[in-house]
């Protein structure tokens, strides 16, 4: 196990995280609360800190937002081998600020002791993958760029893609970002119940001197510990997005994400065949019926036209139960693609988009559930069963006490 140290100004805190691990943690936890910490040097914080040898630093509670942020930024620059949690009240604005500097994530303070433990445990589980590969803990990690695609609307692109962003995170949290390309009338924001300050256009404006570390800034966070990058505001915004502006934006994510989802728009237009040539697999989403079917053949054809070959292809057949005289080996015989995951119809589906509330986050022992999550370790590569998540444990007792 990673050693731990808590920075923090709040008596009572170790106990807290000690009762988290059952008592088990021995000599493995230390709490770091001397001069040094309350005068804020952050020069003298990082010597204390190599000279603890810790591996997972947690900065606050009590150290305040502005501190320990500066204090995370001086760590993710000079020991990015650590793994850092901030322990605060989390914000939207303060998940962007965090992200920009290395944190991996943010704890509530006041979360029960199942939370607390979840939460060091994954860092505990980052600092272990860093010090076994090196300091860029992704490196040896498969990355994917995952393209969410389909000829005609409707089909369920966005609720698929927003669910497998949700599902990601729970195997791989703070390394999954949904971007939203339907640049004009994207619906990622509403999907995941999001009210972005910023969008893909603040993100573009930059223009050459985007970098990842800017391009971070313009993220949304959502609580599952995924992050989206949603569509402009009006369809007039969207006609400034080029697609050098959407080449530039997804290689920067693949750079610092392990997972970035492509919520493309119907169709092929430029800035989905830019997103196709750039992505590791397509998820190509059917109806039952024969005209999503034969859309769906025309759009395989024109991959192999266009030469996007050497992409994954996933076929997720939406609705799959529907009673409509087409059956699954109908529509894998039309489109020349076998079925990688069948997802039933069900009402829960357009009840969680409205609502704003990805099926993963909220109806998780549901058929469609159980659908939705073959996909994402299909993606994420595991082959066991999908299962309930920590941070899916989290989310709903967070709307339990509500």
């Amino acid at each position: 196990m990673s050693r731990l140290l808590l920075a923090t100004t709040e008596a009572g805190w170790e106990a807290r995280v000690r009762e988290s691990f059952d008592d088990t943690l021995n000599g493995e936890l230390e709490t770091w609360d001397d001069a040094t910490l309350a005068e804020g040097d952050t020069t003298a914080m990082l010597a204390a800190i190599t000279d603890h040898g810790a591996r997972v630093v947690a900065l606050g509670p009590g150290l305040g937002a502005g501190p320990s942020l500066e204090l995370a930024a001086v760590l993710d620059r000079e020991r990015p081998d650590l793994c850092v949690l901030l322990v605060a009240e989390p914000t939207p604005d303060l998940y962007r600020k965090a992200l920009r500097v290395g944190v991996r994530d943010i704890l509530d303070p006041d979360s029960d002791l199942e939370d607390v433990r979840a939460a060091f445990d994954a860092a505990i589980e980052t600092a272990d993958r860093r010090e076994v590969h090196g300091t860029n803990e992704t490196e040896t990690e498969t990355r994917r760029t995952i393209a969410v695609v389909s000829p005609k609307g409707g089909a369920g692109k966005t609720a698929i893609a927003s669910n497998l962003a949700v599902g990601l995170a729970g195997v791989a949290r703070n390394e999954v970002v949904i971007v939203d390309l339907d640049v004009q009338f994207g619906d990622v924001g509403n999907a995941l119940r999001l009210a972005p300050e910023c969008t893909i256009m603040d993100a573009v404006h930059v223009g050459a001197a985007l970098d990842a570390t800017t391009l971070k800034a313009f993220l949304t966070a959502h609580p599952s510990g995924a992050y989206a990058l949603c569509a402009p505001n009006t369809p007039a915004e969207a006609d400034m997005v080029t697609t050098e502006d959407v080449v530039r934006v997804l290689g920067l994510l693949a750079t610092e994400f392990r997972f970035v989802i492509v919520d493309t728009g119907a169709g092929l237009d430029e800035h989905t065949l830019s997103a196709l040539e750039h992505a590791t697999d397509l998820v190509l989403v059917c109806g039952t019926d024969v005209a999503s079917a034969r859309a769906a053949r025309k759009e395989v054809d024109a991959f192999d036209l266009l030469g996007i070959t050497t992409q994954r292809r996933h076929l997720v057949l939406n609705r799959a139960d529907a009673r409509v005289g087409i059956t699954g080996d109908d529509i894998e015989g039309t489109i020349g693609l076998e079925v990688s995951v069948s997802i039933p119809s069900s009402r829960t589906v357009p009840l969680s988009m409205n609502q704003g509330i990805p099926v993963l986050e909220g109806a998780q022992k549901s058929p469609v559930s159980r659908s939705l999550g073959e996909l994402v370790n299909r993606l994420a590569g595991d082959t066991t069963p999908h299962t309930d998540t920590p941070m899916g444990s989290r989310l709903r007792r967070r709307k339990e006490s509500r």
